[in-house]
């Protein structure tokens, strides 16, 4: 389950939408735990990046070095970049085939908006397994960062 505040949902939105036509995308920061159903991820906030693909409109390709230096931010603390965020313009929210040859790290989080028109036009979360991915759900909060 990913658990979001609906601000921050709402930031995600604004960004990916913002980014239209192109995929707008970045990094998501919280904590991964795992109980007995399952995985949970909890996103306190989000590091948006810049889609260094060379074809922005159709891929999404975050700065390595951003990845980097927040991890290293990290270490140490009860925080971790446990996904990444990316939007489909005039795309599903499902993840695509070049989002399944990417996703390759089965604890990331993978969240996709799909963006058009000014809106969004829907959102789902996702994780990578075996099977190529898996619906994560969404437990959306009130207010928060």
């Amino acid at each position: 389950m990913l658990d979001i505040s609906s601000r921050l949902l709402a930031r995600v939105e604004k960004l990916t939408i913002a980014a239209w036509p192109e995929e707008g995308c970045g990094l998501i920061v919280g904590r991964r735990s795992r109980g007995p159903g399952g995985l949970r991820w909890q996103a306190r906030r989000i590091v948006p990046g810049i889609n260094m693909a060379a074809h922005p409109g159709v891929r999404f390709e975050i700065d390595p070095r951003l990845q980097i230096r927040l991890q290293r931010q990290l270490r140490g603390t009860e925080e971790a970049v446990i996904g990444v965020y990316h939007s489909h313009p005039d795309g599903p929210a499902k993840p695509s085939d070049a989002d399944l040859a990417m996703a390759n790290d089965p604890g990331l989080l993978w969240l996709v908006v799909a963006t058009g028109d000014g809106v969004s036009r829907g959102l789902g979360a996702f994780v990578p397994t075996a099977d190529l991915c898996a619906l994560v759900p969404l437990k959306i909060n009130e207010g928060g960062r």
